[in-house]
């Protein structure tokens, strides 16, 4: 049986900056923060099946269960919303780490989308996989565009924004799993509105340059998680006495980066964690609905 093929980079994201702004209607939390696409990536590979079936397996011991993982939902719902009778294989295989903040089950979710309106010939636009993907989750509309983007609301309104260009980011991953339920769970509004003088939305521009910009950029989930997880404020501590330019938590944790200036400085610093933790050096990268598009099958 011939099957066509798509295989293709799930890529994280870090958090610049996460302010928490309250509680919506919906019970959600509305939220603000800078989503930045970096190159530590997963892998996925899809094929085309003759049957209506959607199979799933991971190289990852802990993502074997198919139904709930996200990969398996997000082909199901695509089928559901467009009444394809289609299926797929689909293979993952996981390098980003779980549970870290920085988005690999999303992704993951997102270019299923991406590959499967690719494969499946549904042609669907960017807004409508947008659309479906919101279904699924908060982040996941972010990895259908890709690069870097404000986004408020649940996470899922999103408006293109200025990268940070081709910094080194060091990302240490202490092997510690964050709930992020939990993570909101623990939050104290009267503790983080009270601080809500600066947010994102008090600047006009996104400039990495300004100084005061920089410092402005904070993620309210670390005085909680670093409450829990004592490790986690020692790690950016150590960050920041290195020549970074900038260190924080991604997301509700528990993976904390630095951005650098020199390459020099940023492989000196995943020299000091890597004996210990997962540490990747990565970059900026901006890789989503266009890269897919470009795919031959």
């Amino acid at each position: 049986m011939c099957m066509q093929t798509i295989k293709v980079p799930s890529y994280a994201k870090i958090n610049l900056g996460l302010f928490i702004l309250g509680v919506r209607d919906d019970g959600f939390h509305e939220i603000e923060t800078i989503l930045q696409q970096i190159d530590i990536k997963d892998e996925i590979e899809i094929k085309l099946t003759n049957s209506s079936k959607i199979d799933f397996s991971c190289d990852h011991p802990d993502l074997q269960e198919a139904d709930s993982n996200l990969c398996v939902r997000a082909a199901n719902l695509l089928k559901q919303t467009t009444g394809i009778q289609k299926g797929a294989q689909i293979f993952l295989s996981k390098t980003i780490p779980m549970g870290a903040g920085l988005g690999g089950g999303s992704s993951n979710a997102a270019v299923v989308l991406l590959c499967l309106n690719k494969l499946w010939g549904l042609n669907l636009s960017v807004q409508e996989l947008r659309a479906i993907a919101s279904r699924l989750g908060a982040d996941i509309p972010f990895f259908i565009l890709g690069g870097t983007a404000v986004a408020t609301g649940r996470g899922n309104l999103l408006r293109p924004a200025k990268s940070i260009g081709d910094q080194p980011i060091v990302v240490v991953f202490p092997g510690i799993s964050v709930s992020t339920q939990w993570a909101y769970t623990q939050v104290n509004l009267n503790l983080t509105i009270k601080e809500k003088n600066t947010t994102l939305a008090s600047f006009n521009d996104i400039d990495y340059d300004n100084k005061d910009f920089i410092k402005s950029l904070k993620n309210e989930f670390e005085e909680i998680v670093f409450a829990e997880y004592p490790l986690l404020e020692q790690i950016k501590k150590q960050i920041n006495q290195s020549k970074a330019i900038f260190a924080s938590m991604s997301g509700s944790g528990s993976a904390i980066f630095g951005i650098f200036e020199k390459e020099d400085d940023a492989l000196e610093v995943r020299s000091f964690f890597q004996n210990e933790y997962p540490t990747f050096v990565t970059r900026p990268i901006n890789w989503g609905y266009q890269g897919v598009e470009h795919i031959l099958v």
